[in-house]
């Protein structure tokens, strides 16, 4: 394992490819599905977009938390500061996860302890949709006590084989 001053900063970014790429493997899993992204940068080589993997997302139920590392590298010319893609979170409003923009490595830590904290403390409400018709609908979820904010998803797919039935004998 190495160590995040080892990481290779500057490089081209298949931001998207690479979610894609983890909503496939997450396919067919039971219970709760989370991808973790952590990333420097922008998405530069993808070939998929930020609006179809929030679909996918959003269609297979899947939380994505986003970790953007502001950087600092040589490009050839001069030094950079690079920003992470703005697209983190908007992912991860959209699918009911949190997205952190650190500064320095050395708030990496304290982050991946909150995410993890956060994920072990989640209630799930669940409801059954009037209308099964197979579209996207907006969802707000809100609280009551003031202070307290709700992390979920805003919106959700409409379909019939999302919904389960309870048979009691």
């Amino acid at each position: 394992m190495s160590d995040v001053k080892e990481l290779d900063y500057g490089n081209g970014t298949r931001l998207w490819d690479a979610v894609g790429a983890s909503l496939d493997e997450l396919k067919g899993l039971d219970g709760r599905r989370v991808v973790l992204v952590f990333t420097d940068g922008d998405d530069t080589e993808s070939r998929i977009g930020l609006g179809t993997v929030i679909d996918r997302a959003r269609a297979d139920e899947v939380m994505v938390y986003a970790i953007g590392l502001e950087s600092n590298y040589f490009n050839g010319q001069r030094m950079v500061r690079s920003k992470p893609d703005s697209g983190l979170r908007k992912i991860a409003d959209e699918t009911g996860g949190g997205y952190f923009e650190l500064q320095k490595t050395s708030d990496l830590a304290p982050t991946f302890t909150r995410v993890a904290q956060e994920l072990h403390s989640q209630y799930v409400l669940g409801f059954t949709p009037t209308q099964l018709d197979g579209r996207v609908h907006k969802l707000t979820v809100k609280t009551k006590p003031p202070g307290t904010t709700a992390r979920a998803r805003r919106s959700y797919v409409a379909v019939a084989d999302k919904v389960g039935v309870v048979e009691k004998p």
